[in-house]
């Protein structure tokens, strides 16, 4: 055993013998404990990099939270309470980095034993410390922040390559060891890369390493659409979320390049992307050809994009369009598409689909006549020209509200404002005339909603078998955490819809009270009977269901639920003596900790669902 390594074990002896002699001098500290002894661990755990909110003196959950990680950051018992030891280890570690950035533990215990992968999207303190060690061997990770992004990657990366390891950019076993052992003085730290190096330099921008969908956020998302606004495909905001824009960008340009026009990002498309073979979108338009310039989307009022481009710069050279080519499906557009449905025998309705650009972009397209009248309208003149959705204000809203009214389905003001209040009735009216219940204002809904056959809500009615309701679009159900993005949504409002993609059976349920769940109970009789049919007859608490779940504001989320009624209720006349959950997304640490057995029987079941349906694991 040399020098070196003796000295160091007799520093980390001296060291154990200091914490265990100053951990007699510290109270046990736990959940709800205030104090200045809770602020001072908090100013410690944040000083380590550790999320804690604010020092407030408060021992809530988000400290709780922290402590349970630094726990196991250090091989320590995780139970959540600021033991004697756990104290001392947390201002040990404060106290040493404190005085320094550029000094840290250099020793072969330097993370503690906890060798579990970091990758890209990593977070946390374990990360923090890792972006500290890469800084002090001269591998620049950039800010210290605890967020292992293209930065932290690319440090990683040059560490790797130093040291002769597999170079893949993730801080696995073999390189956190490798890492502790330069750190110690143990294995020589080959002259480091450049401060910002490359791992594979391309002319073009960073190649991505996963597959990026709709939702998507980071600098791999940066450097998609960077290089698609290079290409002149991409016109919005380069801001790192993957939205409806970058998706229909990605889907034109894979039109244009021969690719399979399906709006993902991923290894086959970034080999074109990212080459001198990449086709810009100018070359694509010049001579319009329906392999590079047929929209991969039907498109309606308000949407925009290079490929609403495409069909205002066709209507445009057969005399439709008069306006400018901006790529926005305004009224102008939505009137030129009118106008050529009609003239060419298409079912007029302003909605550029399949069927309308198997003519638009084909040789026997016929061109613009001008008539002594005006060209027939889709619908009737009271009947809005636009697709409505929650937020949307003016006059047409007006009349949607007002028509929704006669039937009985709203009982709010008609105050042109397309509010949660709008979004339920049309779910409503959608439901009982066996629509898509999306809670949007489309061609479809008005065609009903505008006729004499639609159904008022006392036609409502309900049979011994449950007819199937209609499935949404899996590509608009999204991911939402119950804290954060659904529980504010669902202040204050009546209802949600539930869908069963298991047995296609759809049914409403009102909203009772938000906790850590949310309580509900079926609205009518007949919704009892629907979730009662989704459940086979079985009433229980196991196994929970996977459902679809559309909101107030008319967006789809997953959750989970059961059929067995308790507690209290507010609806006497449902068949459902009490009420039932609904769980939605919430971080599995958060729920282990506050509801440690059905709360994780129904995350655990989410997740599961929400693998099935997307092939994405949630932590």
């Amino acid at each position: 055993m040399n020098k070196r390594r003796i000295l160091l074990l007799l520093t980390l002896a001296a060291w154990l013998v200091s914490v265990a002699a100053l951990a007699d001098t510290y109270t046990v500290l736990r959940y709800n404990d205030t104090g200045a002894a809770v602020q001072q661990l908090q100013t410690a755990l944040k000083q380590l990099g550790y999320s804690v909110g604010s020092a407030d003196g408060k021992y809530g959950s988000a400290t709780e939270k922290a402590v349970r990680q630094f726990q196991q950051d250090h091989a320590l018992t995780v139970d959540g309470k600021a033991g004697q030891q756990t104290q001392a280890l947390v201002y040990q570690l404060a106290s040493g980095s404190s005085s320094s950035d550029s000094t840290s533990t250099t020793t072969s215990s330097y993370f503690s034993g906890n060798y579990d992968k970091l990758e890209y999207g990593s977070k946390g303190a374990r990360v923090t410390l890792l972006q500290k060690a890469l800084n002090q061997l001269g591998f620049s990770a950039g800010k210290a922040d605890g967020r292992y992004g293209t930065g932290t990657q690319q440090a990683v990366t040059a560490f790797q390559r130093a040291q002769g390891l597999s170079a893949d950019g993730k801080a696995g076993k073999q390189t956190l060891q490798r890492m502790e052992k330069v750190l110690a003085g143990e294995v020589s730290n080959v002259t480091p890369a450049p401060a910002t190096p490359t791992p594979t330099p391309n002319p073009y921008g960073t190649v991505p390493s996963r597959t990026l969908r709709k939702g998507y956020q980071g600098d791999d998302v940066k450097s998609v659409q960077t290089r698609l606004k290079t290409l002149k495909y991409y016109t919005g905001k380069v801001d790192g979320k993957y939205g409806t824009g970058t998706m229909a960008a990605v889907s034109a340009f894979q039109a244009a390049n021969g690719l399979h026009a399906d709006g993902l990002a991923g290894t086959s498309t970034y080999k074109v992307l990212y080459s001198d073979a990449a086709i810009p979108y100018s070359e694509t338009v010049v001579t319009p050809t329906p392999a590079s310039t047929v929209p991969a989307r039907t498109l309606r009022s308000g949407d925009s994009g290079d490929d609403v481009k495409n069909v205002q710069t066709r209507l445009k050279a057969l005399g439709y369009y008069t306006g400018t080519v901006d790529g926005k499906y305004g009224s102008g557009t939505v009137a030129a598409i009118v106008t050529f449905q009609t003239q060419n025998g298409l079912k007029a309705d302003g909605a550029a689909g399949t069927g309308t650009y198997s003519v638009l972009f084909s040789d026997n397209a016929k061109e613009y006549t001008k008539t002594e009248t005006a060209a027939p309208t889709a619908t009737p003149a009271a009947t809005p020209s636009r697709t409505l959705r929650s937020g949307d204000t003016g006059d047409d809203v007006k009349s949607v509200q007002t028509q929704l009214k006669t039937l009985g389905y709203y009982t709010g003001t008609v105050d042109g404002k397309y509010g949660s209040g709008t979004v339920s009735a049309i779910v409503a009216f959608q439901k009982n005339n066996n629509l898509t219940m999306d809670g949007v204002a489309g061609s479809g809904t008005y065609k009903v909603l505008y006729s004499s056959s639609a159904k008022s809500a006392s036609d409502s009615s309900s049979s011994g078998s449950t007819a199937t309701a209609t499935a949404p679009d899996k590509s608009k159900i999204k991911l939402m955490y119950w804290y954060t993005e659904v529980k504010p949504i669902l202040k204050g409002k009546s209802s949600i819809y539930v869908y069963d993609p298991e047995t296609k059976i759809g049914f409403t349920l009102h909203l009772y009270s938000l906790g850590r769940h949310a309580d509900v109970e079926p609205m009518t009789a007949d919704d009892t009977a629907k979730m009662m049919e989704a459940f086979g007859g079985v009433v229980a608490w196991e196994p929970v269901k996977f459902v679809y779940v559309l909101l107030p504001n008319g967006q789809w989320t997953v959750a989970t639920m059961h059929n067995v009624a308790h507690g209290g209720q507010s609806i006497k006349d449902n068949n459902f003596n009490g009420q039932n959950c609904v769980h939605f997304l919430r971080e599995m640490a958060e729920c282990e900790a506050a509801d440690p057995k059905y709360g994780v029987t129904n995350q655990k079941a989410l997740r599961a669902g929400w693998k099935a349906l997307t092939g994405e694991t949630v932590n």
